[in-house]
């Protein structure tokens, strides 16, 4: 019997010395299940559960579009590739946080154009009196799809996509229902953002190319772009920057039927003086956001 109290009283003490040593640990829980009851709710991305979306992002506040009145406003393009998750040595990979904050600075000091846009400046028919942008994305990355496209809805901001069409339904790229998708969106106040351009048939360098090619890669991927979203597209974006200002690549450009060219060259350009065959565009590559301002002060003299 004194055995049996013994054993009970090492037992008791036993108890109580887990309830010591887990006491810490308890608390610091219960502070943890207080931190996340206070928590915003996660900023990004989460499965969709209802609609025809891959993806939605979750209710944030975005920036507010109010840039600057200009005396001599400027255009200058953006050009980017694929969106990814965290940080990444591909150059063209911009990853998403660094993303967002382009898209928060551009609202904030751009207005934001279309390629029909551009026309309409070049022709005389439409004014800007602030300093503007048009956001691009070349190749056709399924992350346009994933990342880009919910986010650009959010922040309502339009954009133009510059497809390969050899490229869609590979691995890695939207399809075409993906990119009809986006095709008809429309925004709450029933506006169209999203546009579709060609990128050529197939990707190659066009300046290296003869005549005769370079006129089917235009005409055959315009061709086909029209045919699957059933409307014009009128600009082209010439696959790395190649024969930008060529006299050959222009005219296929014009006898294809497109209305602009699209370059690489990371330049600005006054809204008063623009050239729809030589439409510059800033290249965003994968650096820090404020690196992204920086640039974009400098090319526009600001």
């Amino acid at each position: 019997m004194r055995l049996l109290s013994m054993k009970w009283v090492r037992f008791v003490c036993g108890v109580i010395g887990l309830f010591a040593a887990l006491s810490p640990l308890v608390a610091e829980s219960s502070g943890m299940a207080v931190l996340k009851a206070a928590a915003p709710q996660v900023r990004y991305w989460k499965p969709e559960t209802s609609g025809d979306s891959l993806w939605t992002v979750a209710a944030q506040h975005v920036a507010v579009s109010n840039p600057p009145k200009r005396k001599d406003p400027k255009i200058v393009p953006v050009l980017y590739h694929n969106i990814v998750f965290g940080r990444t040595g591909n150059i063209y990979n911009r990853d998403l946080y660094n993303f967002e904050s382009d898209l928060g600075y551009l609202k904030r000091k751009y207005a934001f154009l279309g390629f029909q846009d551009l026309v309409d400046i070049h022709n005389g028919t439409k004014t800007i009196a602030t300093d503007a942008t048009v956001v691009t994305f070349d190749d056709g990355d399924l992350s346009i799809y994933a990342i880009v496209y919910p986010l650009l809805k959010a922040f309502d901001i339009p954009a133009t996509f510059f497809l390969v069409p050899t490229f869609i339904g590979q691995v890695g790229y939207m399809d075409w229902d993906q990119v009809r998708e986006m095709d008809r969106y429309r925004n709450d106040r029933g506006e169209k953002l999203f546009f579709f351009g060609s990128h050529s048939l197939t990707h190659r360098l066009l300046g290296e190319l003869p005549a005769d090619e370079v006129l089917y890669e235009m005409q055959e991927s315009k061709r086909i772009i029209e045919r699957e979203l059933g409307g014009p597209v009128i600009a082209i974006a010439l696959p790395f920057g190649s024969g930008s200002g060529d006299k050959q690549v222009l005219e296929a450009a014009k006898a294809s039927g497109y209305l602009a060219v699209r370059t690489s060259k990371p330049a600005a350009v006054l809204a008063s003086s623009l050239d729809l065959m030589n439409i510059n565009a800033f290249n965003v590559e994968n650096y820090s956001s404020d690196v992204f301002v920086q640039h974009m002060l400098r090319i526009t003299g600001r």
